[in-house]
This record gives C-alpha cells, structure tokens and sequence, in this order.
C-alpha cells in the first residue's frame, strides 16, 4: 500500500488563494496579527501533540478515512464557497466533516485548519482565524521538532502524509517537490521527498510514516 502526498497540493492551494482574496491589510495590523499568532501558539504545543497521537488509536478513524473526509469536504466548500455572501454555505458540510472525524478544532491537519482559516477570514471572525492559525502553526512545530529529516533515522513524523507538502512549503521554503518515493527500511516506512530550494538546490527529505501505515493496513486487512 502506498500512500502519497502529491494529490493534496495543488488543489488546497487552489482553493485556499480563492477563500482568501480580500482587500489588503495595512502593515500593522498584520504585524500584530502575526505576533497574536505566535503568541499563542505555545500554549497550543500540547494539543497538537495529543491531536497526532490521537490519529494512529485503534478507536479513531484511519488516517486514510480522515484525508478522504478532509477532501471531499474540501471540493464541497470549494463549490459551495463563491462569495462572502456564500461562506454560511461552509457550516453545514464542516458539521457533516466533524461527524465523520470528530471535533475540528483539534484535527492535526494542516490543509485543513488552512480550509477553516480561510472561511474564518472571509466570515471576519478574527478571534477564531487566531486560534487556527496558531494551532496550524504548532503542529508544524510539532512536526519539526520531531526529527531534522536529513535521514531515515531521524525523519520527521508528519501527523499526515498531507502534512508533508504544507510543511516543506511552509516550514522549509521549498519552491516544489520534485519527486517522492515511498521508502522501506528496517521493518519501518518512509517517504522520501526531493525538494528544489529557493536557490534552485535540490534537497532530500525524509517523513516517517510508519504508524500511519500500520494502522491503515490493519484496518484495511481486518
């Protein structure tokens, strides 16, 4: 069984940059947004971890079963989302999603909160769009600190697998992923991603996506 992460790039971005148009906001009140953000992402450290452990317990829903929701969920708003005027549309099929994955606030998906961040942007719900932003921003300090990536041995551990492209964009800066390959070694598993960098280096990634595995297996085998 392979799992890939390529599938969930473009189309996020897609529609992320769709739900997101608004009128530029003055310099200030971005830096001060951006520094609530940070403030309060700390705090969030612990959920995230416990929202990761979370993914692999055998009462919990596959990892697979949550990207599928997460996806389906996401087409849908993308169709139902046209306007400001369309966003209520968003609440209905969030509330079906939460019914199949559980609560949102606490999904250690980054597209994801990513989705929800830019419907609370459009809604102008500022006090939730913080506490998304800052919940996406500590699970990719979770994931980073999890490892440096640089082997198998000491890869990251992404949560999952469409944590993979949101981290090396958002954490590494990598300009595209230009190849992945699925990676076994020592009875464990692994993706292995070849980035090209700002500078137009190239540079290998590894994610360790062993528990993810594991658990889709055995639920796809019971």
């Amino acid at each position: 069984m392979k799992m890939r992460a390529a599938v969930y790039s473009v189309p996020l971005l897609a529609l992320s940059c769709a739900l997101t148009t608004v009128a530029a906001t003055p310099a200030r009140a971005a830096d001060d947004h951006t520094r609530e953000v940070a403030a309060r992402a700390p705090a969030l450290a612990g959920a995230a971890q416990a929202a990761c452990a979370a993914v692999t317990r055998p009462d919990a829903p596959t990892p697979l079963e949550i990207e599928s929701a997460i996806r389906d969920a996401r087409a849908a708003v993308g169709a139902a989302v046209t306007s400001d005027e369309t966003v209520p549309a968003a609440a209905p099929i969030l509330a079906a999603l939460a019914s199949r994955i559980g609560e949102l606030d606490r999904v250690p998906s980054v597209q994801l909160q990513m989705l929800r961040n830019a419907l609370a942007n459009r809604a102008g719900d500022r006090e939730r769009l913080i506490e998304g932003r800052a919940f996406a921003h500590a699970l990719l300090q979770h994931i980073e600190s999890s490892g440096d990536g640089a082997t198998p041995r000491t890869a990251w551990h992404p949560c999952l697998v469409s944590n993979e492209y949101a981290f090396v964009q958002q954490v590494l800066r990598a300009q595209k992923v230009t190849q992945q390959a699925l990676v076994h070694e020592n009875g464990r598993h692994y993706d292995k991603l070849t980035l090209t960098m700002a500078d137009r280096s190239t540079r290998e990634v590894f994610f360790d996506i062993t528990d993810l595995f594991r658990r889709n297996t055995e639920a796809l085998t019971r």
